[in-house]
This record gives structure tokens, sequence and C-alpha cells, in this order.
């Protein structure tokens, strides 16, 4: 089983704590997303046409979003976790399902941009670049479905962070998202629902993660179950899969100029 991950990732956090979490044995192969863009290189492209990370082959089956990771090794982890639980299930769907919705991309990058003004114009060349390397592909492409289909959410990536209202109005719509997801969450015990780890466990604690690492852990702290949520989380970093996961809680630019 190999899973394809980038260090950095927010969904390939997902991916490496799901299958840690339920002791399931893989190769973690580190993609290069941000220098040499091996997402977009054609033997990548072929096993995820998305041109995202992660992707999970295991033999013949492959899976190419985190919620399919996630779901895969709720199932081989059974008992261990509390999704095989049926009066607590639709609970812990429902918190998987509502953690989905929150647009991690424009949270992350709405704060950097704000914290970093000069990223304004960076980033909106860096997705140009790319774009207009997917449009030199698109002609001998093998899936020119997909590539045009990269070159669509880049494009609205650009119309995002560039037009309507101000990145501070974006960020204040972001907050409010992750508050009503916090409102959500029940009150921990061990773990979120019980004394066994789920699948809600997993995509809070990457969550949290990157609140820890843009800066915004105060919507967690200011919460009204603050202090209990604070606990759980930092009981969820001492857990070794957590360890063994390589959840940014800081930003590590460094390893993204050195590749690892």
């Amino acid at each position: 089983m190999i899973l394809y991950s980038a260090p950095p990732s927010y969904y390939s956090m997902i991916g490496r704590l799901a299958l840690n979490t339920a002791q399931i044995s893989f190769e973690n192969h580190h993609m290069d997303i941000h220098i040499r863009k091996e997402q977009l290189a054609p033997w990548y492209v072929a096993l995820n046409p998305h041109m995202t990370v992660p992707t999970l082959v295991d033999g013949k089956t492959i899976l190419i979003d985190s919620q399919d990771i996630l779901r895969l090794s709720a199932n081989l982890a059974g008992n261990q976790w509390l999704d095989i639980d049926l009066d607590l299930a639709p609970q812990i769907e429902s918190v998987v399902k509502a953690h989905y919705a929150i647009p991690i991309e424009r949270l992350t990058f709405c704060k950097a941009m704000i914290h970093l003004p000069i990223l304004k114009f960076i980033l909106p060349r860096a997705l140009g670049k790319v774009i207009k390397g997917l449009e030199a592909q698109l002609v001998k492409a093998k899936n020119p479905t997909a590539v045009q289909a990269k070159i669509d959410l880049n494009q609205s990536r650009i119309t995002y962070f560039t037009q309507s209202a101000s990145l501070e109005e974006k960020m204040t719509v972001e907050r409010n998202r992750v508050s009503a997801y916090l409102s959500q969450l029940p009150t921990p015990e061990n773990f979120l629902f019980g004394n066994k780890p789920s699948s809600a466990d997993v995509v809070t604690a990457v969550l949290f993660g990157r609140l820890k690492m843009i800066g915004e852990y105060a919507l967690v702290t200011n919460n009204t179950r603050g202090i209990a949520l604070d606990q759980w989380f930092g009981r969820m970093q001492q857990v070794p899969a957590f360890q063994l996961s390589d959840i940014w809680l800081r930003f590590q630019w460094w390893r993204i100029l050195l590749r690892g």
C-alpha cells in the first residue's frame, strides 16, 4: 500500500493520520507539489486525474480523495474505532461531513495574504503560471477533460482571492464557518465520542493543527468548550499515530524549499 502525500498538504495529513490511527501499514511517498509540482507529472496524472494529493494505491485499488482513505481506514479499523457503533455512527458522519464543508484552502491563504500582503501579488501570478503550463499540455493530454477542470479550478482560485470582498471580510466568513463546526463537536471524553478514536477525531485533529499553524487557534480556546477541546487536542498530540503523521503545527517553509 502506497500513500502519495505532500508533507504540508492538509488533506495528505488526514490520509496519513487516518492510516496511522487505524494501524495500517503503508509506504509514504513524499510528493513535491510546490517546487517540482509532481502532481502535474504524467505518471501521477495517470493515477489521479484530479492532480491532487493524497492518492492511496493498494494493488489495483486507487483512492484519490482523503474522504475515501478515511472511510477505508475506519472500515479496516473495525471495532477499534467508534465509527462501527450504530448509535454513534450518524453523529460521527455528521461531524466529518461538516468538516469537509470548510474550504480549508480559503481559510489558509486568506490568512497568509493578510499576514504577508506580498502574497496578494505572488499567489495569483503563481497560479497563472500553472494555468499556462496546463494549457500547454492540453492538446496532447490523455485526459483533456481533467486538465481543463484543473485549469478552471485554478482560474476560480484567482478570481476568489483577487475579486469582490476584501480579504478581511472573506476571513471573517471562514472564521464563522470554523466556529459553526466547533459548535457541533461533543464535549470530549478521552476521544471526541468516547474512549476510542473515530473519523471525527482524525479530521478535527488535523483542523486544529491547521488553526495552530495559521495563528487562528483562538477560535478553539475562545469557544464555550474551549478548555475541554484544547485538552482533547493536547491528548491527541501525544498519541503515537499523531506523532507519526507529520501534522504541521507551524509553517515549515524550509521543508518546502528542501523538498522534504
